[in-house]
């Protein structure tokens, strides 16, 4: 049951992450774009809400992916020399402290979106996007990080504590 779990999750942050990393291509795009305009034409473009939309929405639907392919930032120098159990002893120790950083997080960013989608907010810039489907998909991502941590902190369970010959998996 844990294992079909991690598995999900796991699958869930894969595909978001692939997905998610397309959107490198219409950021580029716009932010050459704005280069463009703003120095050889000597116009500057409007449109920075897109871009900070964009990498916002590329960075949220990442995190999970990092989590997942363990890209986030830890003291490797430490870390490596431990065996792989002790360091997933390290990893539980060190998780309530992920709970802490994502729970509020989660809880911040989910009451900002239910307003923000009450209110149909827009953007208050030269062109008064919809900020709202923005603020749902930090939501989504943040969500999907803890999901991640929870996965993580499962496995780190069975390194710790692993499974008897002839008992449950």
């Amino acid at each position: 049951m844990a294992e079909s779990f991690c598995r999900f999750v796991d699958n869930i942050n894969e595909w978001t992450g692939r997905i998610a990393s397309w959107l490198f291509i219409p950021l580029t795009l716009i932010v050459v774009t704005d280069v463009f305009t703003r120095y050889v034409l000597d116009k500057p473009w409007y449109y920075l809400t897109i871009n900070v939309q964009l990498m916002g929405t590329l960075i949220v639907l990442g995190a999970g992916y990092c989590y997942l392919h363990d890209g986030h930032v830890s003291v490797d120098i430490l870390v490596t020399r431990l065996s792989p159990r002790k360091r997933a002893i390290l990893n539980m120790i060190l998780f309530p402290l992920v709970l802490g950083a994502i729970g509020p997080l989660l809880w911040q960013v989910t009451t900002g979106a239910i307003r923000s989608v009450q209110m149909l907010q827009l953007a208050k810039a030269i062109i008064y996007m919809p900020i709202y489907p923005y603020k749902v998909l930090v939501v989504v991502g943040v969500f999907l990080m803890l999901l991640q941590g929870v996965s993580f902190f499962i496995r780190n369970l069975r390194i710790v504590f692993p499974a008897k010959p002839g008992g449950n998996p």
